[in-house]
């Protein structure tokens, strides 16, 4: 629902007739490490859902397997006690063969997948452990910049504030000693007392 303005009531309110260009909005903060770290959580998520399900998929193959198998021993004494030719029986077992490599091919093609998906994974983390060696670089630099121009700025401050008051020293007791002189005098005389 829109805006609803009493004209009747309220003539002083103002009402845009423009257009309002949109989007308006100037600046977005991002944080790409908390972005990486996210994708790689999802990553990994994804990952533990596929082998969860080749485990599965393996163990069903396994029944599956072994239900064959069961079929073909059945099979194999029904054909004995039947008296069947031969030739029916090496055609079964070449059909049932058949059937076990279609099925490894495509077991091992979803292996190979999996593994190219994790070898995916491995170089996104090699790459966000780089991101992040760089960063804690990138940190200890500023640090140490940081402490060079502190040292730096207490030096100048200390050097103006030793020639502030020798200047107001001599100001004050018209001597040309400088302080440090007159503070050791003062300590020393401070002693004999």
């Amino acid at each position: 629902m829109g805006l609803y303005i009493n004209n009747g009531k309220h003539l002083k309110v103002y009402k845009n007739k423009k257009k309002i260009t949109e989007p308006n909005q100037k600046f977005v903060r991002r944080d790409y490490l908390t972005e990486v770290i996210d994708e790689q959580q999802k990553a990994n998520v994804s990952l533990i859902i596929s082998i969860n399900e080749m485990k599965h998929q393996f163990l069903n193959q396994e029944v599956v397997q072994a239900n064959h198998w069961d079929k073909v021993t059945n099979q194999l004494n029904e054909l004995r006690t039947s008296n069947l030719q031969h030739k029916e029986y090496e055609e079964l077992i070449i059909h049932l063969l058949k059937t076990q490599e279609e099925l490894q091919k495509q077991l091992s093609e979803k292996i190979s997948k999996q593994e190219e998906f994790q070898t995916g994974v491995l170089n996104r983390l090699d790459q966000q452990e780089a991101l992040t060696e760089k960063i804690a670089r990138q940190l200890n630099h500023i640090r140490s910049i940081l402490f060079e121009r502190t040292n730096y700025l207490a030096e100048k401050i200390d050097e103006g504030y030793k020639l502030t008051s020798s200047y107001v020293y001599n100001l004050m007791t018209g001597s040309d000693q400088p302080i440090t002189l007159y503070l050791m005098n003062s300590k020393k005389g401070e002693k004999q007392k």
